[in-house]
């Protein structure tokens, strides 16, 4: 997937035109609690991360105060022990990475100026050094017994300020940060048979199709770098929806200067969190935080669909549809997929996909072609009641009806045969107000409530 690079050029030039008026309508910056949205469900691993948000940030503050050559290696020996065998987690692993951090944090300038490419590329290191930290830092608490481990780490790619892979226009990204999985869950999609899965065990130049989310650089932290910032992230959300076939929301991070925002991005709404400084011992916490969640929560936190997976020995998708109102999977039928005729080409909206799919994964993978009983899996975010009962826009309530009512072959060709679907569950109703929580939904009160849809249609 891409384009030739002058028509990328071209709609590089009509997004950024774009991006501007969609910030404008859809932003809502400086909300509370964002960060909490991305919290694990269990109240006992929400504990746990919580504690090892509070001891790493307590570690970077010692290290950051500590004047004593050679003394942040005893202090990381100290404060973390059982060193174990993650890679990440080797005390002089550690050293290097808080080294790199504190660095650039102590040398810092021009916050208060427009941002340059002298003062931006030096963040490059600085977060890079970070993200590392942390997830080296978790490696090694999880490693004393009776710690549940994580999920996943949250890794940089090695390389910045390069154009992704899959990529539809020419912009390059600051830093992207990717998820490699620890517990067999890959979140990786892809839209064609032919095409290999990206895995490598080394990250080095991002790809689209791996990102799990992008953090835009500044050098500066002027208003007008602070908007700037926000309009790239837009830019590079366009073509994560695209080839990722199991998102329904994005997480990025804006860093003008040592201040940074959480952003999270939904079907009819960006949100930006408060200022976190990392010059103050708060604004790490809250970071850290935001890192150690990501690391612990369940995938639909993280932004991804559960119920749309990548099936490694089969080189398929697999896509799980249930009877509406069923959440807890009984009765959910699983179709098998490698061709997508619809893709998520906008950042907001339905985000609606349609997926070619089969009964099994041999006909998916063989292609069999589309007849009469064919299957198209349609999956989007319409606007929604609150309640599916009074929801007279939902479009699998009137195909349902339209199949129940005029059965036979009469109507064959005008409404499509409803096989099974309707809102999505992930334990409770799947809509923008249960992802977001009631207390940033209180903030966003003036936006329509959105549902995740699927519906399996012939």
């Amino acid at each position: 997937m891409g384009t030739a690079p002058s028509s990328q050029q071209g709609t590089l030039r009509r997004e950024k035109k774009e991006a501007p008026e969609l910030r404008e309508s859809y932003l809502r910056d400086n909300i509370d609690d964002v960060i909490a949205i991305a919290a694990p469900s269990d109240g006992k691993l929400q504990q746990q991360a919580h504690n090892y948000a509070e001891t790493i940030s307590l570690l970077l503050s010692r290290l950051l105060s500590n004047d004593i050559e050679g003394e942040s290696y005893n202090i990381i020996s100290r404060c973390l022990e059982n060193e174990g065998e993650d890679e990440y987690a080797t005390t002089s692993t550690l050293d290097e990475n808080a080294a790199a951090f504190c660095q650039w944090l102590h040398s810092r300038g021009g916050e208060n100026r427009r941002s340059s490419a002298a003062q931006e590329r030096p963040m490059y290191a600085g977060f890079l050094a970070l993200f590392a930290f942390v997830t080296g830092c978790i490696g090694r608490l999880s490693s004393s017994a009776g710690n549940v481990l994580p999920l996943r780490r949250i890794l940089p790619f090695i390389k910045a300020d390069k154009k992704p892979r899959y990529s539809e226009n020419s912009a390059r990204i600051d830093l992207g940060l990717t998820c490699e999985p620890l517990d067999g869950n890959d979140t990786f999609q892809r839209d064609d048979a032919s095409d290999n899965i990206e895995m490598p065990r080394r990250f080095d130049e991002p790809s689209y199709r791996r990102l799990f989310a992008v953090v835009e650089a500044k050098g500066g932290s002027t208003p007008a770098d602070q908007t700037d910032a926000f309009e790239q992230l837009i830019l590079y959300s366009k073509n994560m929806y695209a080839v990722q076939h199991n998102r329904r929301l994005l997480w990025g991070i804006t860093a003008c200067g040592a201040v940074v925002k959480a952003c999270l991005f939904g079907p009819n709404f960006m949100l930006a969190s408060t200022e976190m400084d990392l010059g103050s011992e708060e604004g790490r916490s809250e970071l850290v935080r935001l890192i150690v969640y990501w690391t612990f929560c369940e995938l639909d936190k993280l932004g991804y669909d559960p119920s749309v997976r990548f099936n490694r020995e089969h080189g398929c998708m697999e896509i799980d549809v249930a009877p509406p109102g069923n959440g807890d999977g009984t009765g959910k039928q699983t179709f098998y997929s490698c061709e997508v005729i619809t893709v998520a080409e906008r950042v907001f909206g339905r985000h609606t996909r349609c997926f070619i799919a089969h009964r099994d994964p041999a006909s998916a993978i063989e292609r069999v072609k589309v007849a009469k009983n064919g299957i198209i899996i349609k999956d989007a975010w319409p606007e929604a009641a609150e309640h599916a009962k009074d929801d007279d826009r939902d479009e699998a309530r009137y195909l349902r009806k339209i199949h129940e009512e005029l059965p036979g072959d009469r109507y064959d060709g005008m409404y499509p045969e409803f096989l099974e679907g309707g809102r999505v569950h992930l334990g409770n109703e799947d809509t923008t107000q249960q992802f977001v929580g009631d207390s940033v939904w209180r903030q966003l009160n003036e936006h329509a409530e959105r549902e995740g849809e699927q519906m399996a249609l012939r």
